[in-house]
């Protein structure tokens, strides 16, 4: 009877720690559930996101055909982006410096629109030679370094020392290198895969409307260039009628 009873005492036991187990294991899968869900939520979120800005770069570049504004809009959206993708800690401010760089005709690179950068240093130009400026151009793919100010080119940018993290991407229309977009940011892991893919993304649509515009700028010398013959050959005729023929 004895043994009896210790039997049920240990199949009671061995039953609550099987309960036990059973209740942990659904716990655990339940939770990892919920984090997958978490995840895809976020994810879906973050590409919601990013589909808004695109959207939004869009709608302002197709409305505009000014080089200018396609310059002030691509940079824009790069600092909204930094809103929408990067969360700082409570009472932690993130500023971010920001340069669009274009070839010259030297073949250099010049600031042609920045955010955050002295009038000084925006007259400085770039041999893209080396550093990650020369990387990104030969590369063709966004550029990261975690040490802005010590680049041997970008270090020239004095808000670029105040910088943790900065990334280049190119503007790039296959073959055709325009310029490079420079951002640095004031705090590290800033620069995150859903992030780049929108700066990627907006490179792209800037170049597209940097091209309208630049066909949009050559319509309107070739124009201005037809009207100016036409005036001066009216005024020639106009001369011509004025004198009349020579009678002798």
């Amino acid at each position: 009877a004895a043994s009896d009873v210790y039997k049920r005492q240990i199949l009671l036991l061995a039953g609550g720690a099987v309960s036990q187990i059973s209740t942990r294991i659904k716990q655990t899968l339940i939770s990892e559930r919920e984090h997958r869900e978490q995840q895809a939520a976020a994810a879906l979120e973050a590409a919601h996101q990013k589909a808004r800005l695109i959207f939004e770069l869009a709608s302002t570049l197709s409305a505009t055909l000014n080089y200018e504004r396609v310059l002030e809009a691509a940079l824009d959206v790069s600092n909204a982006g930094l809103k929408e993708f990067f969360t700082p800690e409570p009472d932690q401010e993130v500023t971010q410096v920001g340069m669009i760089l274009l070839f010259g005709m030297d073949q250099s690179l010049y600031v042609a629109k920045s955010r955050g950068v002295s009038t000084q240093d925006e007259r400085k130009r770039f041999p893209a030679q080396q550093g990650v400026l020369a990387k990104a151009i030969e590369k063709a793919d966004p550029i990261l370094t975690d040490d802005p100010g010590t680049d041997p080119e970008l270090g020239q940018i004095t808000a670029m020392h105040y910088c943790r993290q900065g990334i280049v991407v190119p503007l790039r229309a296959g073959f055709e290198s325009y310029g490079l977009l420079v951002l640095g940011s004031s705090e590290p892991d800033t620069y995150a895969p859903d992030f780049q893919d929108l700066l990627v993304a907006i490179c792209n649509q800037a170049v597209m409307a940097l091209q309208n515009a630049s066909l949009y700028q050559n319509l309107i010398e070739e124009k201005e260039r037809l009207v100016a013959v036409e005036e001066n050959e009216r005024k020639k005729l106009a001369r011509n009628l004025h004198d009349g023929p020579c009678l002798l």
